[in-house]
């Protein structure tokens, strides 16, 4: 009965001592507070940097000691609380070990690092960060002789992690609203006359976030802000513009972006098809992307992406013959353009796949139509062997290599009782894929 006593005892001491912490942040941040509102402590930087410590030192504390890919085994050395309860948890299609604390949610993922650290039991209704970059941007503000510039910098930046870290954790837990939220106020640590830098890329990463969201107008802001500094993704982030123009039904709007995108990037796959989907929607002439390449083509006769741009576009648009003659005129221009004749090895199939999916519809009864198709669907495949073949000894880049293997293993065992070479040949990519980590 002592021992137990003695336990319960000891509980309530830890649970006070909790509860003590809490009251000593908020206490701290309080006192931080009251000197502001004094006007003399007022105009003295050092106030407001104390000030925005305050919140920054509740928020390290509620954090606790851990830090994003931390693996368990050092969080084992680092010793400290232990968590009150554990769980395992599935969140898109990723299994998590939760460990739960008073004041925060570790996120360990399958390979025992730590993915995500949320707090769970916030000690007030500000947000503790944003209110810490509120206080250093004052204390720049206050700062007449700049004496605390260097301070407020490295303040500010290494809080711009703080930021960006913590809305990582909720972008991979799903959580894209509070992810939004913490990358958009990420922006002015950076974005100020202390630091005077733009974080391009977390600029992208608010207006992906806000897209995904549905949240058009603040996509749309973040986005543009992309294109206004250069970071535009070699066309993505105008075809991601273009998109919601077209979601708002600013059609106009939507085709300004793809042209100007076009014109700097002739050869993004994103903007073409983008491209051609518009025109094909408001039933515009496709030749006029057409007439856009061509004249990229003149002024860069020796770009072999842009005759394989073409090609892209003669697929899209149903044009196989046009298609293929334009992959192979790339890999004329250059011998080396791989792209150039795996496109054509991968027209072919998808041709084979289309005709596939054809006979798959026919009428039961209909024994002469699936008969015409099943030799149009062989033929395809047989047609698509030699480019992929050669593509797949041409390519330096192993994921493609895995990518043209898997396509010749599947037309391989189609024909593999044609003859001992093809056989062989299938068994041959089947060692490959293997060797490479894929398996049947």
């Amino acid at each position: 009965m002592k021992q137990i006593l003695l336990t319960v005892a000891m509980l309530a001491v830890a649970l006070t001592a909790g509860a003590q912490n809490k009251d000593q942040l908020l206490s701290s941040i309080s006192k931080a507070e009251a000197a502001t509102q004094n006007e003399k402590k007022a105009a003295n930087p050092n106030t407001w940097i104390k000030y925005g410590d305050a919140f920054m030192n509740a928020y390290n504390d509620l954090m606790g000691s851990g830090w994003i890919g931390m693996s368990k085994t050092e969080a084992m050395l680092l010793g400290g609380a232990k968590p009150a309860s554990q769980e395992q948890v599935t969140i898109n299609d990723n299994v998590y070990d939760v460990e739960h604390y008073e004041f925060h949610d570790y996120y360990y993922n399958s390979n025992g690092l730590l993915d995500a650290i949320i707090i769970t039991k916030p000690i007030m209704d500000k947000d503790l960060m944003v209110q810490a970059r509120d206080a250093y941007i004052k204390a720049a503000e206050v700062d007449a002789k700049g004496s605390k510039t260097k301070a407020v910098n490295e303040k500010l930046v290494a809080l711009r992690d703080n930021f960006v870290n913590y809305a990582m954790s909720y972008y991979t837990l799903g959580d894209l609203e509070k992810a939004a939220f913490y990358f958009e106020e990420s922006i002015p640590c950076t974005d100020n006359p202390v630091v005077n830098s733009v974080d391009s890329m977390i600029i992208y990463y608010t207006g992906v976030t806000y897209n995904a969201l549905g949240n058009n107008e603040k996509a749309t802001k973040y986005f543009e802000k992309c294109l206004e500094i250069g970071y535009d993704q070699q066309g993505d982030v105008a075809a991601a513009l273009s998109e919601i123009a077209k979601k708002e039904g600013n059609t106009d709007l939507a085709k300004k972006y793809l042209n100007d995108a076009f014109a700097k990037y002739p050869s993004s796959q994103a903007v073409l098809v983008s491209l051609i989907n518009i025109y094909m929607e408001t039933n515009d002439d496709p030749q006029k992307i057409l007439d856009l390449i061509h004249q990229a083509q003149v002024n860069e006769p020796g770009n072999a992406s842009l005759v394989y741009a073409e090609g892209n576009v003669y697929k899209n648009l149903g044009d196989i013959d046009n298609a293929i003659k334009c992959y192979y005129k790339s890999l004329e221009i250059d011998p080396n353009y791989v792209y150039g004749i795996y496109a054509v090895g991968n027209t072919y199939f998808d041709e084979a796949i289309n005709v596939q999916t054809e006979m798959n519809n026919l009428d039961i009864n209909d024994v002469e139509g699936y008969e015409a198709m099943y030799k149009q669907f062989e033929q395809y495949l047989m047609d698509s062997i030699e480019p992929f073949e050669k593509a797949f000894s041409m390519a330096t880049d192993n994921d493609l290599k895995i990518v043209i293997a898997s396509c010749l293993k599947q037309i391989y065992f189609r024909f593999r009782t044609k003859g001992q070479e093809y056989a062989d040949a299938h068994q041959k990519y089947i060692d490959f894929l293997a060797a490479n980590g894929i398996e049947e």
